[in-house]
């Protein structure tokens, strides 16, 4: 034979526990939700990410585009060397601020002087149609405008 207890049945409501957790989750939401509305929140910085916008007066992040560098694929340095300053029929990337030492390059420096970087790393422009690329992948198609901002900003630093 089986005896059957009854269940006690609260009378008071909530448990006063149950009543802080819930306030504490609605007031980390709120202001969660409040500092999104702001705009207060940093962007972040995480490779593959999108690297802060360069548009509009904004300086491009150099760790940004070190970031990405890391990241391409294939990788600038299994070209250019780890420290970047060449190797093989690869130029070096140090002092690229100071325009292009290639041979290849030179019109496109002369023609575009603040952008020829932009435009060479992205490959898929009008601008650099028919340039002989020397092996140098096209990257517009892996990377947004902005990142390869932030990867020129790098490159620049060096």
């Amino acid at each position: 034979m089986t005896i059957h207890t009854p269940i006690g049945t609260r009378s008071r409501g909530l448990p006063p526990w149950a009543i802080g957790l819930t306030v504490f989750v609605f007031l980390v939401g709120g202001v969660y939700l409040a500092s999104n509305l702001a705009g207060e929140n940093p962007a972040f910085a995480i490779p593959g990410a999108s690297a802060p916008v360069a548009s509009g007066g904004v300086e491009a992040d150099p760790a940004v585009g070190e970031a990405l560098v890391a990241q391409t694929q294939p990788q600038c340095s299994s070209c250019h060397g780890a420290d970047f300053t060449g190797q093989a029929s690869f130029p070096s990337l140090l002092g690229v601020a100071d325009g292009p030492v290639s041979e290849n390059l030179q019109d496109l420096g002369a023609e575009y002087p603040d952008e020829w970087i932009a435009l060479w790393i992205d490959g898929t422009t009008p601008e650099t149609e028919g340039l002989d690329r020397g092996g140098m992948p096209a990257f517009g198609d892996q990377l947004s405008p902005e990142q390869i901002d932030a990867i020129v900003a790098f490159l620049k630093s060096l």
